[in-house]
């Protein structure tokens, strides 16, 4: 009777916690991040009694998670890589936005600016066509000063954004770390599983992972290790080390991420991926600084090209024109670490070479080095020592020394990031405009032969001697002196330059011919000059001379919305695999409340059999004792 009391009982008390523990998933089934428990059962030791073995009962051995941690990895990994593909899209769509604006887009505008120099082009003695002219070009840079701004306001959006993630990172792993305490003193104590605190730490390790993609490592003491980046430590056992904004070392305007590794302070930003953030610095350092610096380029590439095909041409006043637009040069800031005063200079010198990327410029001990800002990689295309006389050369751009540096010292060259919000219209006048050429040419009309000569291509207008009058007269068939003087070799068709000013004779010139080139006064009906500023929009003068403002822009534009297009994609698709891991993840440690409902009715009659079982042993207990009365 002693034997069955004891079984009972130990079924009553088993199935009391079964009972218990059911209630606890029950309760939780909304909970969020919580992990359905299960209690498992073990028979005691049974007792002999001679030969025969009798059984001792029920003990309850565990109650442990339904866990998988392959499943919870998997979760992970895809909250991370999905909340990287999300904040990525919702950056990069509004840089589409602001570009592919059908209205207020940058091709819209330039076909609009475009299209005015063609009408003054068709009438140019027309004051209201050159008044809508350089109307349009206020636009147009008032356009680009706008999408600029939009670049700006993007910037500080992410600016914003990484400060908040910081703090909430950090939060998040001060979190884990309390957590990881009282896991190893809970389990150090009792020497079971503290269940809903392992619950509340993955949660957190979840939610961290939608704000940057984390590895973790667990401990034989029950904690766990959270790294990021390239294995920096975020949580160390109990100890959580603390992330922080920082200034850029050369821009102030610009967040960067760091931490005290090894004693001393280091930037990771470069190195962290996946999560919110890391979507966030890819998109910065991708999408919106190429961005920023194409705009720069397109601008520069207009002002410049605009700007010398003006000053190659004859205003409505006679004079030769001037700049339409002016657009401020490249910057270059010092890191603000460098111990030397040392300055540099920078100017653009060859437009078709310009890049636009920025560049890291460092003087170490084997000499001055140069870096792609965005790859790291080392550019080994760089000529000159960078003195005045000999400057650097760097993707067209020409960077001298204003003062000696010291080892250790670095600069950052912006070539043409901040051109487009500085690109200003300087002309005022509408007669300014210079629409007829510079110059023009003439056959004299005694000439004998059969030679004839093109109009004039003003291929170098700073040229001193551009409207000094030339007269070329032929001494022979194949020979022609210029002004009197010297004796030059002829080809029909070949191109003859004098004081920057480029003529083509072809045909059979006789002896004593005579062509002139001369100052194109009173022209007021000639367009060629804006015939040319017209077609500068398709005119290849970027790439190595292989592309055209309008195929830089139309790239620009394309590319965005390639990269919009892509981002998009990737976001549904880990969107689709998010949802199927939660739910794969859901099917096995979620609670299923028709399964809860069944074990509570199994479990409610397991507990009422032992107590009918405890009630006979009772009952023979008493008629047992009642022999002995």
């Amino acid at each position: 009777m002693g034997d069955m009391l004891g079984n009972a009982l130990s079924g009553l008390v088993s199935y009391q916690r079964a009972l218990a523990t059911t209630s606890h998933n029950i309760a939780n089934a909304d909970t969020e991040g919580y992990s359905r428990q299960k209690v498992d059962f073990a028979t005691r030791i049974p007792s002999q009694a001679g030969n025969l073995s009798i059984g001792s009962g029920v003990n309850v051995s565990s109650i442990s998670r339904v866990y998988d941690s392959f499943t919870v990895d998997q979760l992970r990994h895809s909250q991370a890589a999905f909340s990287q593909a999300d904040s990525y899209y919702q950056l990069t769509s509004q840089v589409d936005n602001a570009l592919a604006d059908t209205e207020l887009g940058l091709s819209a505008s330039l076909s609009r600016f475009y299209n005015s120099l063609q009408d003054v082009a068709d009438n140019p003695s027309s004051i209201s066509a050159r008044q809508l002219m350089l109307a349009e070009a206020q636009g147009l840079g008032d356009r680009f000063a706008d999408l600029s701004s939009q670049m700006d306001t993007l910037g500080r959006e992410v600016n914003t954004r990484i400060s908040a993630s910081v703090s909430d990172i950090n939060g998040l792993s001060s979190q884990i770390a309390e957590i990881n305490l009282m896991i190893s003193k809970t389990q150090g104590k009792f020497s079971s599983d503290a269940n809903d605190l392992l619950d509340q730490r993955d949660q957190a390790l979840l939610s961290l992972n939608e704000l940057i993609g984390t590895t973790s490592v667990e401990q034989s003491d029950g904690t766990v290790s959270v790294f990021i980046g390239n294995g920096e430590a975020l949580v160390l056992g109990e100890r959580a080390i603390a992330m922080r904004a920082v200034s850029n070392v050369f821009e102030p305007g610009r967040t960067e991420i760091a931490m005290d590794i090894g004693g001393s302070t280091a930037v990771i930003s470069d190195s962290l991926r996946g999560g919110s953030l890391g979507g966030t610095l890819s998109f910065r350092d991708g999408v919106l600084n190429d961005t920023r610096n194409e705009l720069g380029r397109i601008t520069v590439a207009i002002a410049d090209t605009l700007n010398g095909l003006n000053r190659s041409g004859m205003n409505l006043k006679g004079a030769q024109g001037s700049d339409i637009f002016s657009v401020p040069g490249p910057e270059v800031y010092r890191s603000k670490s460098n111990t030397s005063g040392a300055e540099l200079s920078a100017q653009i010198t060859d437009m078709s070479a310009l890049t636009g990327n920025n560049t890291v410029i460092r003087l170490d001990g084997s000499g001055w080095r140069f870096f792609d800002e965005t790859s790291g990689a080392e550019l080994t295309n760089v000529t000159g020592s960078g003195s005045v006389a000999n400057p650097f050369i760097v993707d067209g751009v020409s960077v001298s020394l204003t003062s000696p540096a010291v080892v250790g010292d670095q600069f950052l060259l912006r070539p043409t990031q901040g051109a487009a919000d500085g690109l200003k219209v300087v002309m005022t006048d509408p007669a300014g405009i210079a629409a007829a050429a510079a110059t023009r040419s003439s056959a004299d009309l005694n000439n004998i032969g059969s030679g004839k000569v093109s109009e004039t291509d003003v291929v170098d207008s700073s040229n001193p001697n551009l409207l000094d009058p030339v007269d070329i007269q032929f001494l022979s068939a194949t020979s022609y002196q210029i002004n009197g003087a010297g004796s030059f070799s002829f080809t029909s068709g070949s191109d003859i330059t004098i004081n920057g000013n480029k003529v083509v004779i072809t045909g059979s010139p006789e002896a004593g011919d005579h062509f002139t080139i001369g100052a194109n006064t009173n022209a007021l009906g000639d367009n060629r000059n804006l015939l040319k500023m017209a077609a500068a929009e398709s005119s290849k003068v970027l790439n190595g001379g292989s592309a055209s403002i309008q195929d830089t822009v139309n790239g620009l534009v394309g590319d965005i919305a390639v990269a919009t297009r892509s981002s998009q994609i990737n976001q549904q698709s880990q969107e689709n695999l998010l949802n199927q891991t939660r739910n794969n993840h859901q099917s096995i440690s979620g609670v299923n409340l028709d399964e809860e409902a069944a074990n509570l009715l199994k479990f409610q009659q397991a507990y009422q059999a032992a107590a009918q079982a405890a009630g006979v042993a009772n009952d023979l207990f008493q008629s047992l004792m009642a022999v002995f009365r």
